[in-house]
């Protein structure tokens, strides 16, 4: 059954991806916005996870038991789920900083008690659930990204003649 379920997962977030290739990218007047008032405190040592343009704080912590990362020669897709005592809204600033940063454009967000942050760049896809718990707080990352050897020959469905 949990087999399933992540083949599912990884259908689902390998479809948003395709879905987002086409979108138009931001013009360079476009400005990122970010809170006015908010004060970065990660100008330290700041980890990235198994995808490479993809940055924690250091105050979580790795769920390995619910963590999984799929990696095949024409995409990589995950979850990465981490949790530690650090405010909603400390993590969610963190978040829209680090991703602008490295240059993801912040595509729609929820903000509540369960956060959800969806990001994007070209044939990458990234979407982060924060959750406030009791005691400790849980991130949810879930990221596609496609390799180049499958863009080589356009990616996609190819078109047959058939005589």
């Amino acid at each position: 059954m949990r087999n399933i379920i992540k083949v599912l997962l990884v259908s689902m977030l390998a479809m948003q991806l395709f879905a987002c290739v086409g979108t138009k990218s931001p013009s360079p007047d476009e400005a990122i916005v970010s809170n006015a008032g908010a004060v970065e405190s990660y100008e330290e040592f700041v980890p990235y996870t198994e995808f490479d343009d993809i940055a924690v704080p250091n105050e979580l912590s790795r769920v390995p038991e619910r963590t999984f990362i799929y990696e095949n020669s024409e995409f990589k897709t995950g979850m990465i789920v981490m949790k530690g005592r650090v405010e909603n809204q400390s993590l969610i600033d963190f978040f829209v900083n680090q991703m602008a940063k490295d240059n993801w454009t912040k595509e729609s967000s929820i903000i509540s008690s369960m956060s959800t942050i969806v990001f994007k760049k070209p044939y990458k896809s990234c979407m982060i659930r924060i959750s406030d718990g009791s005691y400790n707080t849980e991130v949810e990352i879930y990221a596609v990204e496609l390799k180049a050897e499958s863009l080589r020959d356009g990616g996609g469905v190819h078109e047959q003649n058939i005589k």
